[in-house]
Parts: structure tokens; C-alpha cells; sequence
């Protein structure tokens, strides 16, 4: 049984794999470990930089990530104050309050929107992070 995230297995409560993914992100671009963050995305992945700024493909969103940090002083700090996972086969739909804070930036939280894929191992990898949700409306990319 799957429902608000997680799941219930033997009776005991655990989080969806997605979330748990998720988690690694955090941990990674807290970190800047780019090599364990571009292993949760898909090879054709998106991610919106900024509203009208997308990176495409795991060079160029590693690329931005180093730019992002840097941008940061890197001292990016994202973390997630609630997760809602919708599954329909080997898709999952992210919806999320993404906390995003920095050294130079005050904390904010953005209504993201995140797309993760399974692939034929099993293993769920992000295709779509876009963390400022509908925000990226009426800009052209």
C-alpha cells in the first residue's frame, strides 16, 4: 500500500524510495558532492536553474551546480519541509516545500515540482527539478 509518500510494508512505516532519493540530493548539494548528485538524475534530466534558465543532460546540470555554489559562497543549505509523492507506474510526481537558505541568501521555501522516472533496475532517478514550481510560468525558455 502506497499513500502520502510512504509506504507500509510488514506494518512498518517507510518512506517512498523517491523521498529517500530526495534526501540524498540535499545531502549532496549540501556537500557539493556533484558525482553522488548527478547519480540521482537521469541522463536526459532537467533542471531549472531559474525561471527561463533550464540545464539539460547531467554535464550541464553538474556545470550549474558548480555555478550555483559558487553563487552561494557555498553555503547552500535545501532541505524539505513537506513531500507528497504521486506514483503511476514508473513515474512519480514531487511536490514539495524546498527550504532554501545560504550565508547570503535568507531562507526561503519554494512550492517545487520534481519528475522522477524508474528505471529497469528499479532505481528511481530524477528527470525534472524544478524547484520553483510554478513560478517558471509565462517565462520563456
Amino acid at each position: 500500500m502506497e499513500n502520502f509518500g510512504y509506504q507500509i510494508t510488514n506494518g512498518e512505516i517507510m518512506n517512498h524510495p523517491v523521498i529517500e532519493q530526495i534526501k540524498k540530493a540535499d545531502q549532496a548539494i549540501i556537500a557539493e558532492d556533484f558525482d553522488t548528485l548527478l547519480n540521482i538524475y537521469t541522463d536526459d534530466a532537467i533542471l531549472v536553474i531559474e525561471p527561463g534558465n533550464n540545464a539539460v543532460g547531467k554535464m550541464a546540470i553538474r556545470k550549474a551546480f558548480e555555478a550555483i555554489a559558487v553563487y552561494f559562497k557555498n553555503g547552500l543549505q535545501v532541505k524539505q519541509q513537506g513531500l507528497e509523492v504521486l506514483e503511476s507506474g514508473n513515474t512519480a510526481l514531487v511536490l514539495a516545500n524546498t527550504v532554501v537558505s545560504a550565508p547570503n541568501y535568507p531562507e526561503i521555501i519554494r512550492k517545487a515540482t520534481y519528475v522522477f522516472t524508474k528505471n529497469s533496475q528499479g532505481v528511481w532517478l530524477c528527470s525534472i527539478d524544478n524547484s520553483y514550481g510554478h513560478e517558471i510560468i509565462g517565462h520563456s525558455i
